[in-house]
């Protein structure tokens, strides 16, 4: 009797042993379940101010690929490249933009607004960030004075991906360079982008109709533009300067200057370090001590 009684616990005991795994790898597998995805969070900031017309028109249209949330310069910041507001107190003010649309303004640069953006702001990290759409192209050499790049420099150099948008000159519609952005934005939804590389997209001016399509260039070395200084007299007899830009040039083929100017949308990847190996390895020589 006693040895049944042991073998039927010990039975017992097996088919809860069991009962008991299968329950757990029941739960191991519904924990293995892919979580549904939180909102697509993009960050949208600008050079030319908070109530520019090209920061409500891309804002309201990448509201189709996720959650947008608008954060931009007070004023026009143009031309402010990578600087950054260190000497003066920033304030914030909430604003309601077009069409209802909700966003923060912020007296910085556009480097320091996406900085402020992050750091106090956002409660989550964004996974885009996208500046623009400039009034006026930011090609070639123009890039580092942009402060459209500038801003999606500073997001990139935190591990975000991110456009710079600029519409060239007039920019009196915004349709063409929001369907470009909006195209180019949905790529790096699905794609992403490599740790420290921003996107530096131009689009000519015009229908999109007219466009002859989008080309993956690269960086002219000439500004995209002409510059110079217009001379005048203050009334208390100081010499003061203007500074006169004009879009259009000549650039390389393939380059976005040239792109452009053929009529395509330009796409300019840009790295944030430019750290040059080329040249590193000839410097070697400055290592060794004199004899």
């Amino acid at each position: 009797m006693y040895t049944r009684r042991c073998v039927l616990q010990l039975f017992l005991a097996a088919v809860a042993l069991v009962a008991g795994l299968a329950c757990a790898q029941t739960l191991g597998s519904a924990q293995a379940v892919p979580q549904a995805a939180g909102p697509y969070r993009i960050l949208v900031s600008n050079d030319d101010g908070v109530r520019a017309a090209g920061i409500v028109a891309v804002a309201q249209a990448l509201q189709s690929l996720g959650e947008v949330t608008v954060i931009a310069p007070a004023e026009n910041q143009s031309g402010k490249g990578h600087s950054i507001t260190i000497s003066e107190p920033i304030f914030r003010d909430e604003v309601t933009l077009a069409g209802g649309l909700r966003a923060t303004s912020l007296t910085a640069t556009p480097a320091s607004t996406v900085k402020v953006a992050l750091a106090n702001i956002v409660k989550q990290k964004p996974d885009l960030v996208v500046s623009g759409i400039n009034r006026g192209a930011n090609l070639g050499l123009a890039a580092y004075v942009s402060g459209t790049a500038g801003a999606a420099r500073e997001a990139a150099s935190q591990g975000i991906p991110a456009i710079a948008s600029s519409l060239a000159m007039p920019a009196a519609d915004y349709s063409a360079a929001v369907e470009a952005t909006l195209r180019v934005a949905r790529h790096v939804k699905e794609n992403g982008l490599p740790p420290g590389v921003f996107l530096n997209v131009n689009v000519p001016t015009g229908p999109s109709q007219a466009l002859k399509g989008l080309m993956i260039t690269t960086q002219s070395g000439t500004a995209g533009g002409t510059e110079r200084f217009a001379e005048q007299k203050h009334p208390n007899g100081r010499t003061i300067y203007w500074n006169v830009y004009e879009e259009g040039g000549a650039g390389a083929e393939g380059t976005d200057v040239w792109a452009m100017a053929q009529g395509y949308v330009s796409v300019t990847p840009m790295k944030v370090l430019e750290y040059d190996a080329a040249t590193a390895a000839k410097l070697k020589a400055l290592t060794v001590a004199p004899r």
